[in-house]
């Protein structure tokens, strides 16, 4: 039969049925190895999808102050922009 343990912090119930018990143990195994089967692709793709757009925002940056005046990629040869604040 079921015997009732209580503290004042935790209520656990144990039983003596050995085929209960293994259910519960391999419940609770399943539970968590799905979790992890299910948990860790998910952070792989986290992982990746949050690299790949550091990546675009990295480039973009890179690519938008090439083309801001006096930039390599300005376009325009042998003509300095000054700023007004020089």
């Amino acid at each position: 039969m079921e015997q009732l343990h209580s503290t004042s912090q935790t209520v656990t119930f144990r039983t003596t049925n050995p085929l209960a018990r293994f259910l519960s143990l391999f419940l609770f195994f399943l539970f968590i190895i799905l979790g992890f089967i299910i948990a860790i692709p998910l952070l792989i793709i986290a992982a990746v999808l949050g690299l790949v757009f550091f990546l675009y925002l990295k480039i973009k940056n890179t690519l938008t102050r090439a083309h801001q005046p006096n930039g390599p990629l300005d376009g325009r040869h042998n003509v300095k922009v000054i700023n007004p604040d020089e």
